[in-house]
């Protein structure tokens, strides 16, 4: 049982950043209906070898974290145009890293990620505004197991010499997203709560 319970953790977490598309048995709940980001004129190329993509939550009152070892973003960003704004990233969920070999291989199962049918989460923003100093505040769309909800992401942003080093956090309730089935619907043993933490660095495109 304990054992179970140890990879339904890693699991509910991971599954937090769950795929995009259709999905088996999805929870009666609104769905938000969003036109697709439309095509981005990409200004930055992001240096995956020095970027993270994070997750972190609970379980039986005690913290886990991991984290997707291969996503990746289409950004077109210019502090002085951000009207025209416009973020993309997708995650590859067979990725996870748990950071514990048994939870790690729960997590593509059918109560969780569900690979086999959702391979990718996605994040859309089109809504990016400045909040002061490097202070900055990203509205989209995140996609997971089939649904799509309104997700904000705040982010610290430096730009030098042609390089940006980006911090962010977000927030999000797995049960919004259908994550977590059957005896996991609870928050008994885990935590509906997931933190997301995002840190990149991106090379400005000449």
């Amino acid at each position: 049982m304990k054992t179970l319970f140890k990879f339904v953790t890693a699991s509910v977490l991971a599954v937090s950043l769950s795929a995009c598309g259709a999905s088996e048995d999805v929870v009666s709940q609104p769905v938000v209906n969003t036109m697709p980001i439309e095509a981005i004129t990409a200004n930055w190329t992001v240096d995956k070898t020095a970027s993270t993509l994070s997750f972190s939550s609970s379980y039986d009152g005690e913290k886990f974290s991991g984290f997707f070892s291969n996503f990746d973003a289409q950004i077109q960003f210019d502090p002085s145009h951000l009207n025209d704004a416009k973020i993309l990233v997708t995650v590859d969920l067979a990725s996870v890293d748990a950071q514990d070999a048994e939870r790690t291989d729960a997590l593509s199962g059918k109560d969780w990620f569900f690979v086999k049918t959702h391979p990718q989460a996605k994040f859309e923003a089109h809504d990016i505004t400045h909040v002061s100093g490097n202070q900055y505040r990203a509205e989209g769309i995140l996609t997971l197991r089939g649904v799509s909800k309104p997700l904000t992401l705040d982010f610290d942003l430096d730009i030098k010499d042609g390089v940006a080093t980006m911090s962010g956090v977000s927030a999000l309730n797995r049960r919004d997203f259908d994550i977590g089935r059957g005896a996991w619907k609870s928050d008994e043993y885990v935590a509906y709560q997931v933190g997301i933490t995002v840190a990149l660095t991106a090379h400005a495109i000449d």
